[in-house]
């Protein structure tokens, strides 16, 4: 099934570029709305911003060397001791966005696979860190570290996390929201395990139900009546990967709506690197003819 192309433009890239460069302190180094210092999630946005709008590619570093940990993993921020799965896959996402692969540390694919389950126990994380680790390993070209015990562990965890509804929680037992619902089908699809027929018809049902509302943006859950641009984005990708249009003939409009004067998007008052990063890549995907995939 081909998704159908929509007619909406892309926005001017030079509102958002000058957006984005006011959120930028340094080289590499940019701040996130109500936030008080750089991150390596807010480095991911700007470069993936600026790939979706064919700038020039972001310089990560000498902020992402900041983040850089002696086992060659990194931390969120400069001063974070500690690494985490999120920041590792946002350095190596940020890396191969500015066509810097070769500075992704040699170590980190095995400290990838080493955050995940072993064959007899359950998921290391749940499904959304999970995802951060096979996105990795997807953009490293290393997926095939993972042994088939090891997958199968995964695969049966994520199918844990399956609710009757057709959607997926973080973990085992919890409602389904669509951040989970996308993480879980696409790390499944990764896994080399996709949904079957009919598994996919009752999870792209779920998502059109939570598209259904008066502005066409969605909700994260059932129960949620507040329509976000990251649900938007979240349902918005679930539907891609089931090759499924799940979104209404609203949707575009309302993302544009939440353009702001400076060129960001949001859907309070202020703009955000993570709603302009979703805001642009839904627009994108409508904007661009295609025959379906992630």
């Amino acid at each position: 099934m081909a998704l159908p192309a929509s007619s909406l433009p892309l926005p001017p890239a030079s509102a958002t570029l000058r957006f984005l460069a006011s959120r930028r302190q340094g080289p590499g180094a940019y701040l996130e709305a109500r936030e008080n210092e750089p991150t390596m999630e807010a480095l991911r946005w700007a470069a993936e911003i600026t790939s979706l709008l064919s700038g020039e590619p972001v310089t990560p570093a000498p902020f992402i060397d900041e983040c850089r940990r002696r086992d060659g993993t990194f931390a969120m921020t400069a001063d974070d001791p500690e690494p985490s799965r999120a920041a590792c896959y946002y350095a190596v996402r940020a890396l191969a966005l500015s066509d810097r692969h070769g500075d992704v540390p040699a170590e980190l694919p095995h400290w990838f696979v080493n955050e995940l389950a072993t064959p007899d126990l359950p998921a290391a994380s749940d499904i959304d860190e999970m995802f951060y680790v096979l996105r990795a390993l997807e953009q490293l070209g290393s997926l095939d570290l993972l042994t088939p015990g090891v997958s199968r562990s995964l695969i049966h965890f994520i199918q844990a996390c399956r609710n009757g509804d057709g959607g997926y929680a973080g973990i085992p037992g919890r409602p389904s929201d669509t951040e989970h619902t996308y993480c879980a089908v696409c790390s499944l699809s990764l896994l080399r395990h996709p949904l079957d027929a009919t598994e996919s018809h009752v999870t792209a049902d779920w998502l059109k139900d939570r598209f259904d509302t008066p502005s066409g943006l969605a909700t994260l859950t059932a129960d949620d009546d507040a329509p976000s641009l990251a649900a938007s984005y979240w349902g918005f990708r679930a539907g891609e990967v089931l090759n499924t249009t799940v979104w209404t003939d609203r949707l575009g409009s309302a993302v544009e709506g939440l353009a702001k004067a400076d060129g960001g998007y949001g859907t309070r008052a202020d703009a955000t690197l993570w709603e302009s990063y979703c805001a642009l890549r839904v627009i994108s995907r409508l904007a661009a003819p295609r025959g379906g995939g992630r």
